[in-house]
C-alpha cells in the first residue's frame, strides 16, 4: 500500500477547472481511495492502479481538449508497513495547526 500525489495542470488559455473536473471522475471511477486538495489530489493503493489511473487521468485531460498538460505523481511506499492517507494526516487533523501558533 502507497500515498501517491497527483497534481494535473492543464495548459489551457482559461477555464481549466473544467479539465481538473474531468482528470477527479477518473480518479473517483477507480475506486482507489482518495482526497481532492487545494493544489493536487491524494491517492492511496497499489502502485500498479496509482500509475494507470494517473495516466487515464492524463490522457482524459488531453482527450478533452486540453492543448497541453503538465502531470506530476509522487509516490510515499513503505516496504514494512504502508502507508495509508489517514496514518499521514491523523496527527493533523487531530490537532491542526494555526499559523498565529508558530
Amino acid at each position: 500500500m502507497l500515498v501517491a500525489e497527483l497534481t494535473i495542470i492543464p495548459m489551457a488559455s482559461c477555464h481549466i477547472r473544467r479539465y481538473v473536473d474531468i482528470a477527479v471522475d477518473v480518479v473517483r471511477a477507480s475506486g482507489l481511495r482518495y482526497e481532492v486538495d487545494a493544489l493536487g489530489t491524494t491517492l492511496q493503493g497499489d502502485l500498479d492502479k496509482i500509475l494507470q489511473v494517473a495516466r487515464e487521468a492524463h490522457e482524459a485531460v488531453l482527450a478533452a481538449g486540453a492543448g497541453r498538460v503538465f502531470t506530476e505523481l509522487r509516490l510515499d511506499e513503505r516496504v514494512h508497513d504502508g502507508v495509508t492517507l489517514q496514518s499521514e494526516t491523523v496527527a493533523y487533523r487531530e490537532h491542526p495547526l494555526v499559523m498565529s501558533e508558530r
